[in-house]
């Protein structure tokens, strides 16, 4: 009879711990996380009767999480992946609406200057036209203040963003430590019975760790998970985190660098992050948002800086040698906050060849450095000699002054000589006279007493123009007088008064067979006129001996005169940026492009990685998720086993009621 009792209790006590874990699993269906549980019972041992082995009921054998770790870890890689390219579709997203808004870009304003300065080269005497042109270029550089501060605040939002993320990083990092520990204690406490609920809160710290940056998890022989970040970084060992933080960067004091800390002292792992939403972010800072801003400063290099040379070349409405329009930044050069000594500055060089990358000079020891672009890694070895102060040749456009004295090895400069230039960009004329529409030079024919034109013959001569301020104004007027023996070997052309020096002071025409026109300098001597502006004019007609064309100051600039306005509304369409091979607006357009591509890129990888994780995250349902039909199905079969184990009981305490009737 007692037999009998006991199996009842055992099924018993057995089904109610079923029940108890069935309803667990119902009431987890929506938890983060949860694995569900399933029991697994076994016969207890049996006895040894004289009939045989005789059964003595059941018992709980386990608890088991239904759990595989292969559809764990993609899961966790795919929320690493999704993680880094929503932060950076999200963040790209809001600088490509930026650029593509037609009342925040700069096509629209570059358009509206140069059809400004077309207007003056149309009426360069006309007030007006002026000002309209005073109001576009005021225009410009207002817009590009707004581009850049607009680029400006999405960095503040980053590193704003970086450290909120790194702090969460490292709250999570000692979460999972904490939850090492209970892990590891319940294991040493039950019998090596896995502690499902314990193992299901790690594993969704360690899904959340996942989603700010990628990692790498290894599991210990005592049941601790140890994890690890960028390219081998221990951030969580047993129950003991390391601590990472952000700082201002020692090379850029604008920026966030991420930094791993530990007994070994400090490391910046920033360039050894990937994945996550703290991956997305520095793929974002360093691919797109430094390469826009340089981009722009560029632009904003090339407008100001090319647009002041050839207004320079031209005279102003009150006679004046052009100035600047704009102000010309000076090239940024960041010392490192760790650096022992040295100097370093840059200086502008041949513009055309700037790119929008910036570089990194570090110092090897001895007379060495090395200058690396940042852009692609490529790098230049520069060899001081031992001067100090050293000037370097031009490089990409820019060379550099450095000063070794106190230098140690490894230390380093930022050199950025297109970053900051839309931002520092300044407006410098405030007077609509200002504006440089005629040419600095200008031809005549020669004049006599009378005031009438003094040459027999039907040349002239074009007005000229100039590349350069070069040997301006001139000294005296420059007399071409013709000659049938210019150059002393019986050859016609014109002999130069007050231009070049010997054995140059002529120049080749023979009126039979170039009467047509010709250009000068010619072909066979470019050069001829360089040191007079880079002089160009064109001579054509018939002269006769004696005849002259002069070249001379240009005084009178209220005449309608529109060469240098011309020239300026021209270099619109130049190809005066990238090696000579794109515009200002070609720049803007490809910074425009480049934004655009990355963001639809990152979109639509976006998009297919979420379909990714939601696929793996359905195979990881039908292995762990709670299913409430089944759940349900249990319930019933449980408690039916429950109510027939009562009953087994009720029998037993039947039998022995009628047991203890039977010997009254």
């Amino acid at each position: 009879m007692a037999s009998i009792l006991n199996i009842g209790v055992s099924a018993l006590k057995t089904y109610q711990q079923a029940l108890n874990s069935t309803g667990h699993n119902i009431a987890n269906v929506n938890t983060p996380g949860y694995s569900r549980q399933v029991i697994n019972l076994s016969s207890r041992d049996p006895e040894l009767t004289p009939a045989g082995w005789l059964g003595t009921g059941v018992e709980l054998h386990g608890i088991n999480r239904q759990y595989d770790d292969f559809t764990a870890k993609r899961v966790r890689d795919g929320r690493s992946t999704v993680g880094e390219l929503d932060a950076f579709y999200s963040n790209a997203q809001r600088l490509d609406s930026i650029l593509a808004d037609p009342a925040v870009g700069l096509s629209p304003a570059l358009n509206d200057f140069f059809n400004a300065m077309q207007e003056l080269a149309d009426d360069p005497a006309s007030i007006p036209s002026r000002q309209l042109l005073l109001a576009e270029s005021r225009s410009l550089v207002e817009r590009m203040h707004d581009l850049d501060q607009q680029f400006a605040d999405s960095q503040a939002q980053v590193n704003r963003r970086l450290d909120d993320v790194v702090q969460e990083i490292d709250r999570l990092a000692e979460s999972i430590a904490n939850a090492n520990d209970a892990v590891v204690s319940a294991l040493g406490h039950g019998s090596h019975q896995t502690p499902n609920d314990l193992l299901d809160q790690r594993d969704e710290l360690i899904n959340e760790f996942s989603d700010l940056v990628n990692i790498t998890t290894v599991e210990q022989s005592d049941g601790a998970m140890n994890v690890f970040i960028g390219r081998g970084q221990v951030l969580v060992v047993g129950n003991v985190a390391s601590d990472i933080s952000t700082v201002s960067s020692p090379a850029d004091a604008s920026q966030r660098d991420v930094i791993f800390s530990n007994d070994f002292g400090d490391t910046n792992i920033s360039s050894e992050l990937d994945g996550g939403e703290l991956g997305g972010l520095l793929s974002f800072r360093r691919e797109m948002l430094d390469t826009t801003r340089n981009q722009l400063g560029l632009v904003a290099l090339g407008i100001s800086m090319q647009m002041n040379q050839q207004h320079q070349l031209g005279i102003d409405l009150d006679g004046d040698v052009g100035g600047a329009i704009f102000s010309t930044p000076e090239i940024q050069v960041l010392g490192n906050a760790n650096n022992s000594g040295g100097a370093v500055t840059a200086s502008y060089g041949t513009l055309s060849d700037l790119t929008a990358s910036d570089y990194e000079l570090e110092y090897d020891g001895g007379n060495s450095y090395t200058l690396r672009r940042l852009s692609d890694n490529s790098t230049t070895s520069i060899d001081t000699g031992g001067a100090s102060p050293f000037t370097t040749a031009e490089i990409d456009g820019f060379s550099l002054t450095i000063d070794s004295s106190g230098v140690a090895q490894g230390d380093s400069f930022l050199i950025r000589p297109s970053r900051g230039a839309a931002d520092s960009m300044q407006l410098l004329i405030d007077d609509v006279r200002g504006f440089a529409a005629a040419g600095r030079l200008q031809s005549a024919v020669a004049i006599d007493a009378s005031g009438n034109p003094a040459n027999s013959g039907t040349a002239v001569i074009s007005q000229p123009s100039i590349s350069s301020g070069s040997g301006l104004p001139l000294a005296a007027n420059m007399v071409f007088s013709f000659s049938d023996n210019a150059d002393g070997a019986g050859n016609s052309g014109f002999v130069i008064s007050n231009g070049p020096a010997p054995p140059n002071n002529y120049i080749l025409y023979d009126p039979a067979t170039e009467s047509a026109g010709k250009s000068f300098p010619s072909s066979a001597n470019p050069s001829q006129f360089d040191s007079f502006g880079g002089l160009n004019f064109r001579i054509s007609g018939t002269p006769t001996v004696g005849d002259q064309l002069i070249v001379r100051n240009n005084t009178n600039a209220a005449t309608g005169d529109n060469r240098n306005a011309l020239a300026l509304a021209a270099m619109q369409s130049q190809d005066r940026m990238l090696n000579l091979s794109a515009s200002y607006s070609d720049v803007y357009s490809q910074l425009v492009a480049g934004v655009g591509a990355s963001t639809r890129q990152a979109e639509a990888s976006l998009a297919a990685q979420e379909g990714l994780l939601e696929r793996n995250r359905a195979s990881q349902e039908e292995v762990s998720g709670v299913n409430l039909d089944e759940e349900a199905a249990k319930l019933v079969q449980f408690q039916q086993a429950y109510q027939a184990s009562a009953e087994m009981i009720k029998v037993a305490n039947s039998l022995f009621d009628t047991l203890l009737s039977a010997v009254r």
